[in-house]
Formats: C-alpha cells, sequence, structure tokens
C-alpha cells in the first residue's frame, strides 16, 4: 500500500531540550517552558491561522496500545505549558486519555456522541491544565459506530456532524492547536476523523501486528482522500522503542520507510522510549511527562529526607528519573510543530490545500 504522491516536508533546524521548572501552586507538578527559542517556535506555528480548525492533528493507527493517547496528552501538555489554547478531542471508547492521562471523570462521552450523530454544540471540559480543553471520551462513543449503517437512510452524516459542531467551537474558542485522539477500531467514526482534521500522526511500536495497523489506516487514508479529504500525513513515529537497539530500529524504520513511499512524508526522527516504570506512574498519577519529572524531583527530595528521619512507606512512585522520557516527549513535539510550519508556510506560498 501506498500514500498519495505530495511535496516532500522542509526540515527545520532542532531546537535544543529544556528542563521542565514547576508552577503555579494550584498545579503543583505543571512544568513551564522558560527556553525562549521553544517559546519563538510555538509563537511562529501559532501566527499562522488562528480561528479555523486548520490546525487539527489526527492521531491514529488501527492497532491498539500503539502510543496514541499517551502522545496526544504529552504533546498537549507542552504546547498549552508554553502559554497556548489546545483543545484534545478524546473520540475513544476507551477513554485513555480522559480518564487514565489526564485524570479527568467525563460525561463518558455522551456530548461527543450528540455533536456526532444530531451537531449539537460541543462544551468542552474546560482548563484540566492551565489552556488545556478537554472533550471527553467514553461508552457512549459505541452508538455512533452503532447507527453508522444506517446513518444515510436516517438522513444523518457524522462527518458533517463533527466538522460543523468542531469548526464552530474552535471559530468561538480560538484554540491555537487541537489533537485528536482515535479508537483503533471504530471504522466509521475514524473515517469521519480522516475527513474532518488536517493532519495525521502515526505511532506504531515495532511488531508485525502494529505496523499491520499502519497498512490498514493508509488504506483508510487513501480513500479519504479519494474522496476529497484535504488531510496531510505528518509523518509516523516509533513508540516505545529501545534507543540502544539500533540494529532492530533501523530495520523497523525501513519498513515504515517503505509504507510511506510516494506519502512526501517521513518518519519522525523522533522516537520514544520505553520506560515501563514512568508509564506506570502516568497513569495512575495522572500526569504529563512534563508533570511527572517534577514529581519525580519532588519524591527524591521527600525520601531523602524520610531517610534522614528514618521514617519508611509513604506514597512510592516507581519512576526515578522520567526526564529521558519527558525529552523524547518535547523532542517530539517540536519537530511535530517545525513540520505543521512547514506545511502550513508551503500551502500559503503555493495557494495549495492539499
Amino acid at each position: 500500500m501506498t500514500w498519495p504522491s505530495r511535496r516532500p516536508w522542509s526540515w527545520a533546524e532542532p531546537l535544543r531540550c529544556v528542563r521542565a521548572s514547576k508552577g503555579p501552586d494550584q498545579y503543583p507538578h505543571r512544568s513551564a517552558c522558560r527556553c525562549p527559542e521553544w517559546c519563538a517556535l510555538i509563537s511562529t506555528v501559532i501566527r499562522m491561522s488562528r480561528s479555523q480548525p486548520d490546525r487539527t492533528v489526527l492521531v491514529a493507527n488501527q492497532k491498539g496500545g500503539v502510543g496514541k493517547s499517551s502522545i496526544v496528552s504529552a504533546v498537549a501538555g507542552m504546547v498549552a505549558d508554553a502559554g497556548r489554547r489546545v483543545l484534545v478531542v478524546d473520540a475513544d471508547q476507551q477513554a485513555n486519555i480522559t480518564v487514565s492521562d489526564l485524570g479527568v471523570e467525563g460525561d463518558r462521552g455522551r456530548a461527543l456522541s450528540m455533536a456526532l450523530q444530531y451537531a449539537e454544540p460541543l462544551e468542552p471540559s474546560r482548563d484540566v491544565r492551565p489552556g488545556l480543553d478537554l472533550i471527553p471520551g467514553g461508552a457512549a462513543l459505541a452508538l455512533v459506530g452503532a447507527m453508522a449503517a444506517t446513518a444515510a437512510q436516517a438522513g444523518l452524516d457524522i462527518q458533517a456532524n463533527f466538522a460543523q459542531t468542531l469548526g464552530a467551537l474552535c471559530e468561538r474558542e480560538r484554540y491555537d492547536l487541537v489533537l485528536i485522539d482515535s479508537g483503533p477500531g471504530d471504522a466509521p467514526l475514524l473515517d469521519a476523523l480522516l475527513q474532518t482534521a488536517k493532519y495525521l500522526l502515526v505511532p506504531t511500536r515495532d511488531d508485525d501486528a502494529s505496523l499491520s495497523g499502519v497498512e490498514l489506516l493508509a488504506a483508510r487514508y487513501l480513500r479519504a482522500r479519494q474522496a476529497g479529504s484535504t488531510i496531510q500525513l505528518l509523518g509516523v513515529v516509533l513508540f516505545d522503542a529501545n534507543p540502544r537497539a539500533t540494529a532492530r530500529n533501523a530495520e523497523v524504520l525501513s519498513q515504515v520507510d517503505q509504507l510511506l513511499v510516494g506519502s512526501g512524508a517521513e518518519i519522525f526522527s523522533s522516537l520514544i522510549r520505553s520506560d515501563r516504570a514512568a508509564a506506570v506512574d502516568l497513569r495512575t498519577r495522572h500526569l504529563t511527562p512534563s508533570e511527572l519529572v517534577i514529581a519525580a524531583e519532588e519524591h527524591q527530595r521527600h525520601r531523602i529526607q524520610r531517610l534522614r528521619q528514618k521514617v519508611g512507606g509513604g506514597d512510592r512512585l516507581w519512576s526515578r528519573d522520567p526526564s529521558g522520557l519527558a525529552g523524547d516527549y518535547q523532542a517530539l513535539t517540536r519537530e511535530i510543530l517545525n513540520r505543521l510550519t512547514a506545511a502550513e508556510q508551503w500551502n500559503v506560498t503555493t495557494g495549495a490545500v492539499s
């Protein structure tokens, strides 16, 4: 399976990593970027069109457990940390990003389900982190898949409804970035998302099942483009990888390169390392990676105090140093924003819409 041909991406120079710093007291684990170059990059991206859902990024793979929710949570948190407004749409029945990653109870996807079926206005959960709003996902989204088979006869168009309600919300709230987390198995909803989003990011693990999920998604992406969607492929990112397994990583990246033939996109040079301890802490404590760095530093300080006072127990944190993982996510965020900037600048220069 090959992707429809389009212009290759241009690359911007990478920026150096920065250490997160502690945020306001009401968000004790919030990080706040203090790097001028990082904030300048954010500003460059934000200066593009602001009031339309033109910077809507769908994160998808037709295989579950490949890091979609983790990547959306991390990228959203880092862009919001830089003082920009971000909307996360949890279009997954499992609601991992709503409940586990961001720690929001939500409405089990009822509002999003009603927007998809009946174009009812979307009302987000506001400031789940400073500057970060959320449309919660959940079990109610199963209704969308169930009614999709008879939608045409009933006069329902879930893609048009979603485009209308998301566009109205973005026009009203003026979000600088919209990230959509998709589920692996709901094909009608995935097709609607592919028709609505402007950009597509595809995470994958290095196993055959995950790569098969990429190939299946390529077919749906191609059909969406043929049906008139203007969605553009940002690239594929390797998730849960061993940075030291250079031979294996090279083999996997070669396979992904073959899948990307004709797309004009490239594999992200940033990969997200495997860190089981951090993964447990992120989900059980409902933290973003940059928040976990702060939590780990505080936990280490308190641990030293407890040892000095010969006090045991306490609230255990499994990850000792999650800064490497947080650095991976920061590098990926910079790379995503660079590619968004390059795509938008090329579209403005050429007058292209796809």
